[in-house]
């Protein structure tokens, strides 16, 4: 199984490798960031499923990996957001640099935002610690979410290595909207906050603060805007400095995905005008939708938000993002 072999690699020589690696979107590593500045990672960007390059439906450039992304704070710090397919190779990277230690912010538990974590090389080893916080939602079972959905994920007749069988010291806890989660490490902090969002089976946007710095953003995967106001991202997302959103449809599509729990690029603006942000990106990109699909809509859309006079883009699998 190639995923216990990445592990296995690392196990036995810590040594770092260069590797030549298949997605140029995935090639750069963010470098370590100064004191008190944040550094926003994206390892995935796709929803729903994977969307491999090929020939006749190229993705390199926006990226074909579902949701990951990470956050270098403080010293040594390191928040990974959500586990899709991008977290593969996020691991190998992380591991060649001798890394650890390992913090998860998820949002909800659907396939394309956990379907990573199987092929995370470090939780195979046993020096390893991880530590994961789950979304608890409004009414929700007793039972952490983001553990039953791991176990299960892999477990028979899914997946050949149990979740048993990880080494890594992991612990899980809860994060509950309306009660602001605090990290700490020496004298940098992060300050997290979380709201409900319009998703079936749920799903927690998340404002993440550098309380010495004063810069925050706003992280809104998986999001249908409401119709009609209030929507919980004008309070969450209010004059915050990076507003990342689900655009997973255009207008035509989603007028026929009505409550399937995903937005468009202009109801995000919508939502980043109202409550002020200082700026807009857009991510969980359709698996249909190449990347001249998405460099045609990314155009159109910043035509369409000139007149608002914030700035839009659409994300890139790569990018780095110094807040």
């Amino acid at each position: 199984m190639g995923h216990l072999d990445d592990a296995k690699r690392f196990s036995t020589d810590r040594t770092p490798q260069s590797r030549e690696q298949k997605h140029p979107a995935s090639r750069m590593s963010p470098s370590r960031p100064k004191r008190g500045e944040m550094k926003l990672h994206f390892w995935g960007t796709r929803g729903s499923i994977p969307s491999p390059s090929t020939p006749s439906h190229p993705t390199h450039e926006f990226g074909g990996d579902t949701t990951c992304l990470s956050l270098d704070w403080g010293k040594d710090n390191l928040l990974i957001l959500d586990a899709g397919s991008g977290l593969r190779q996020a691991g190998l990277d992380w591991l060649s640099q001798g890394r650890r230690s390992y913090t998860f912010l998820f949002t909800h538990s659907h396939w394309d935002h956990v379907q990573g974590f199987p092929f995370f090389a470090p939780a195979f080893l046993p020096d390893v610690d991880i530590t994961i916080y789950s979304p608890r939602f409004p009414g929700a079972h007793a039972g952490n979410l983001i553990e039953r959905s791991l176990h299960a994920q892999q477990s028979e007749p899914f997946f050949p290595a149990g979740f048993p069988l990880l080494q890594a010291k992991i612990t899980f806890h809860e994060i509950i909207p309306d009660h602001p989660l605090k990290l700490s490490s020496g004298p940098d902090s992060l300050l997290i906050h979380a709201a409900a969002v319009s998703h079936p089976g749920g799903c927690l946007a998340y404002r993440i603060e550098n309380p010495s710095k004063k810069c925050s953003f706003v992280f809104a995967t998986d999001n249908e805007p409401p119709s009609t106001p209030p929507s919980p991202l004008h309070k969450l997302a209010q004059e915050t400095d990076l507003l990342i959103c689900d655009g997973q449809y255009t207008t035509a599509e989603h007028k026929k995905r009505i409550g399937w729990g995903h937005g468009t690029p202009e109801l995000c603006l919508h939502e980043a005008v109202t409550a002020h942000a200082r700026r807009l990106l857009i991510t969980h990109f359709d698996p249909t939708h190449s990347d001249s699909t998405l460099a045609k809509m990314e155009k159109e859309f910043q035509n369409f938000a000139q007149k608002s006079g914030l700035p839009v883009a659409f994300a890139r699998q790569g990018q780095t993002i110094a807040l």
